[in-house]
Order: structure tokens, then sequence, then C-alpha cells
């Protein structure tokens, strides 16, 4: 498996960040398959795809050169499988898995969350790698996907085994970091992902929210509970790129001025950025809310350890999904139990 061609890729749930990651794969000449839904087949069929980046990436690929699909017999020719799907869909995605794909595919999960990895391995014979995505896709409709965030992807490669994926990730411009073991770097990525919720309940775009210093003392809250459950548990979150989780609670909580010098970088997004949950929400989808804040809850109640405001996060996103009516666009205040 050395050269774009005759490696395949599969792309399992391609929604805007299986999308993304493959569109710039099949920009840079990779044999790609896209698996997913009904609704983006056919809008990718109409328009092909159009990749942005906060920066400088702006690359099309027009439909005929994109294999959309939603039969999952294509699994069956994947040399690399790239998991994108929801992690309450990760059970359903082995099933399939172990019904259509070769033993010799190598499955990376690219999911938010920490327990994927292993309740993959758990249930499938092919080699499983834990996979991370850092930046933030937003789906802007008629084939264009806009990356508004940066950061470099994370793989554990085990054995040297995604060597060759490694490379066409390469030539596609998306930079990778490779770890013997990711656990860590997964807790630092929940870390900052305690943010999801906050930014899909305020209803505002990211750079806003996190230039409102209310709402940064609602994730460095959520951050701080978190952190003491992980303490607790003996588990050190691991720093990604410039971002010092221990440090982050803190940083959030300086005043405005304050905070602009000292977290400059992580102001660089995109003015129209948002989360992923934010997205969900609107599309009356059910999000991942019980793998990020439910995650702290879980462990926070085993090992006795209060966590009243990633408690109350919970329910308030729970509480807009069963409204189906989008963000609740909720203040900073609302947002605190």
């Amino acid at each position: 498996m050395t050269n774009n061609k005759t490696t395949k890729i599969v792309i399992l749930g391609a929604g805007s960040v299986g999308c993304y990651i493959g569109g710039c794969l099949i920009a840079a000449g990779a044999n790609v398959s896209l698996v997913g839904r009904a609704r983006l087949q056919h809008d990718i069929a109409q328009h092909g795809l159009r990749l942005t980046d906060w920066e400088h990436r702006n690359s099309t690929v027009s439909a005929s050169d994109i294999h959309f699909t939603t039969d999952n017999d294509v699994l069956a020719a994947a040399d690399f499988i790239l998991l994108c799907v929801k992690s309450l869909d990760t059970e359903s995605a082995a099933t399939l898995i172990k019904q259509y794909a070769s033993p010799n595919a190598v499955v990376v999960s690219f999911q938010n969350g920490v327990g994927n990895g292993e309740l993959l391995q758990a249930s499938l014979h092919q080699t499983v790698l834990k996979g991370m995505v850092p930046f933030n896709i937003f789906y802007q409709g008629e084939g264009h996907f806009h990356c508004g965030t940066q950061g470099s992807l994370a793989i554990e490669n085990k054995d040297d085994v995604c060597q060759a994926l490694l490379t066409q990730l390469h030539n596609a411009t998306l930079p990778v970091d490779v770890y013997d073991d990711l656990t860590s770097v997964q807790y630092g990525k929940l870390i900052i992902n305690l943010n999801n919720a906050v930014n899909a309940l305020s209803g505002i775009p990211l750079q806003q929210q996190l230039g409102n210093r209310d709402y940064r003392k609602v994730v460095a809250a959520v951050q701080k509970e978190a952190l003491a459950v992980l303490k607790a548990k003996g588990i050190t979150p691991a720093r990604l790129g410039k971002v010092i989780p221990s440090l982050m609670p803190y940083i959030l909580s300086l005043p405005n001025g304050l905070f602009k010098l000292v977290a400059a970088s992580t102001l660089k997004i995109d003015p129209q950025a948002r989360s992923s949950m934010y997205e969900d929400l609107e599309l009356n989808r059910p999000t991942e809310i019980d793998f990020l804040n439910g995650e702290v809850v879980r462990k926070g109640a085993i090992l006795n350890i209060h966590t009243p405001v990633n408690s109350h996060i919970v329910s308030l996103v729970k509480r807009a999904e069963k409204n189906g009516a989008g963000s609740p666009h909720l203040s900073a205040s609302e947002l605190m139990p």
C-alpha cells in the first residue's frame, strides 16, 4: 500500500468531519469512498465538494470525481476505514464493519469521546487505532464544508500499520501527530470539547462566545469539575498544541483584556465557526452530550465527586434535544445551576 490509487480509504459516517477529511484526500488524488446519509449524497451529487478553512485552503472537487454512497458493501474493499460516526452510533458501526469489512482493514476512530477505541477493539478482529480530530467543521450547504479552527489530527500508530494513510494525509495538507498511546490526548480533547455544549446552548459563534467572560466562566467551571475527576482517576490530560488543559480554567476566567493578550492564538478562529453540537441542535439530531459532559458526570458519580455544572449542562442539552427547536440561545447565567 504505497500509492494513492492502490490504497483504498473508506470514510464511514461521512458527515461534516468525514466529508472534509475525505474531500481533502480526494482533492489530493486519494482513492476514497464516502459512506453517509442520502441528504448529503444528494447535495454533493448536485454541487460537488468545496473545502475551505480559516487560513488559506479553498479546494473544489467535482461531483464526477466523488464516490459517495449509502451502500455499506464498499467497506469490503477498504484498506483503511476512517470512522467518523457520532459516539452513540459506534456499536452499530462496529456491526457494519464486522459484517462487511476485510479482516485486514485498519479502522481509525476519528470520533469525539474517550471510549470508542476500546469499544471497537472489543467488538472487532480488525486492527483499531484511536484518532482525534481537533478542528471544527461546519457545513454551509451546497457541498461546502468549512474548517473554522486550527490543529493537527492525531493517530495512535500501532506497529506502523498506518504509514500509507499518514502519507496520504500529508499529501492532502492535513497535518498529523503520531502517538504510541492516544489516551491522554483524548482526555485533553475532552477538556476542550466541554465547550461544545456551552456554545450550542448560547447559540452564538465560538469567537463571540469566547470573547464573553461570562460564558468563559461557565466553560471554566465545567473544566474544573472535569479536571478534579481526572485527577482522582490518576489521568493527566495531554497538552494539545498551545493548549495546556490544567491552565485553561484560569485563563478563561481572566478579564477580557488580559484574556485576549494571553490567549490570542485561541481566538484565531473563523468568526462564524460554531460547535458541531450547535449544528446537531439546529438539525434536530441527537447530540454527543452523554460522551462529553455526561462522561464527566458519570465518572464523578463513581468517584463520589460532585459535578453540578456539568450535570446542569447535560440537562439543558437534553431539554433542547427534546424540544427540537434548535439552540435555546441561553445566557451565561442560565447555564449555571
